[in-house]
């Protein structure tokens, strides 16, 4: 069955969860779902819990005005690729997502659009319009893999580890994690972020390939392989969130 909830002029999907460690309601809004969690003790009745929910509808609200506006992968948008700014341009046709590092000035001055835009590189993505949106977030996954595997393999080598599996996702929980048996996974929205921020969270999941913890021993294994690993993590603190908008 599927529960809703009344958010202004919007009607948001409530994804329920009983957890038998919960002791009381708590409620998160989902900004890649742009939906609302909602975990239930083992005790309370699902009435009890959305109404819970409801009377928290400003609450909500609040956490919604929060987010960073929506940025759509859509012809003109413009949007970071490992801190350089790209264009996308929807060309048509057949063939596979491409960067075109070729001047566009001459073409664009006649659009009268802006020189700082003219001078960026394109991102140019063929196929019919509707599926622009895919198209570039599948180029985009397809980035992230390559560089995070070469970079998830340099730096367990550095330390005498060996990388098992390396996955993608797209989650808002975290950026990264490690299993004990090797397996690194990582958001593939970090590919939006700055090269060092992604070299970063590479390095603290390839750290705990060594250390398992948190503990002084894992940061001085994080420093050994990113040594400014602490204004990444400022970067990330104040623009994280921003990832997110993109799609």
């Amino acid at each position: 069955m599927n529960y809703s909830v009344t958010i202004g002029s919007e009607i948001l999907p409530v994804i329920v969860r009983k957890r038998r460690g919960a002791r009381r309601f708590t409620i998160r809004y989902q900004p890649l779902a742009h939906a609302v969690s909602l975990t239930l003790p083992p005790t309370a009745s699902l009435r009890q819990g959305l109404r819970f929910a409801q009377e928290r509808c400003e609450w909500i609200e609040r956490q919604i005005a929060k987010k960073p506006k929506h940025v759509p992968f859509s012809d003109g948008q413009i949007i970071p690729v490992l801190g350089k700014k790209y264009i996308i341009r929807h060309v048509g046709g057949r063939g596979v997502v491409k960067i075109d590092v070729s001047d566009q000035s001459a073409k664009d001055s006649e659009n009268n659009l802006h020189s700082d835009i003219c001078s960026l590189p394109s991102i140019l993505v063929s196929g019919d319009a509707e599926f622009m949106a895919r198209r570039v977030r599948e180029w985009l996954k397809a980035q992230a893999g390559e560089e995070i595997t070469k970079l998830a393999h340099d730096k367990a080598h550095q330390i005498g580890k060996r990388v098992k599996k390396i996955s993608l996702r797209d989650n808002s929980s975290c950026w990264g994690s490690c299993s004990h048996s090797g397996n690194l996974s990582f958001s593939w929205r970090l590919i939006l972020a700055p090269h060092e921020v992604l070299e970063y969270l590479v390095s603290h999941e390839a750290a705990h390939l060594k250390e398992h913890n948190h503990g002084p021993a894992f940061w001085a294994v994080v420093a050994q392989l990113f040594p400014p690993y602490k204004q990444a993590q400022h970067w990330l603190k104040r623009h994280g969130q921003g990832l997110y908008s993109y799609g």
